[in-house]
């Protein structure tokens, strides 16, 4: 029995699954905060991201060995690179309650949340039209609906700066809050990310 072609594009969708799984988590722990599980919420999304990780170094010893992937292989290396950071940037958010002593959760960041969960939803939906991206009727427009759910996300932490900046709080609390803020919009930004990459990848192999 011949053994299975490795094939890159499932490989995306699978450390996409991990990342959706990384959002979910970050979600719930908002929604459902208790300060006294956080430590295991990072064990949990940590495990996500290390699996994800090891996806990737699978990815990259099999693109050594390759002699002719089907894509260039610069844009394989930067798509699973951006995927990796994605991962990275939504775990950092649970490290800095953590690492805070955050002891209530704003709106603001569980609306955030809910912006980063469909982000990556519409990401993984790309990532699966991907493999089909010379004939896919979905792929761009699923592009442009990931850049404009970064467009809310970028609303969502104006106007949560405001009101943080606004509300009188403690400066400690100020300071803490301004930073999971930054990292929660730079989770937005990384789905971004990964959807410029792929629409370059795209571009560089019609």
């Amino acid at each position: 029995m011949a053994k299975k072609e490795y094939n890159y594009f499932e490989a995306f969708i699978e450390i996409g699954d991990y990342a959706i799984r990384s959002a979910q988590c970050l979600h719930q722990t908002l929604v459902d905060f208790d300060p006294w599980t956080l430590p295991d919420q990072m064990n949990k999304i940590h495990e996500l991201e290390h699996t994800a990780d090891m996806l990737k170094h699978t990815m990259s010893d099999h693109l050594i060995r390759e002699f002719l992937p089907p894509i260039e292989r610069e844009d394989i290396m930067s798509l699973s690179n951006v995927l990796d950071d994605l991962i990275d940037v939504i775990e950092d958010v649970v490290i800095r309650l953590y690492m805070y002593n955050v002891t209530e959760i704003p709106d603001r960041a569980i609306r955030l949340s809910e912006i980063i969960v469909s982000c990556v939803e519409t990401l993984i939906e790309a990532l699966k039209e991907f493999e089909h991206f010379r004939k896919s009727k979905k792929l761009s427009s699923l592009i442009t609906e990931i850049n404009r759910q970064e467009e809310v996300g970028d609303q969502q932490y104006a106007d949560a700066m405001h009101e943080l900046f606004t509300a009188g709080k403690n400066p400690l609390v100020t300071m803490s809050w301004m930073e999971i803020y930054e990292r929660l919009e730079k989770c937005c930004d990384s789905c971004e990310d990964v959807a410029s990459c792929i629409s370059r990848a795209v571009m560089n192999n019609l």
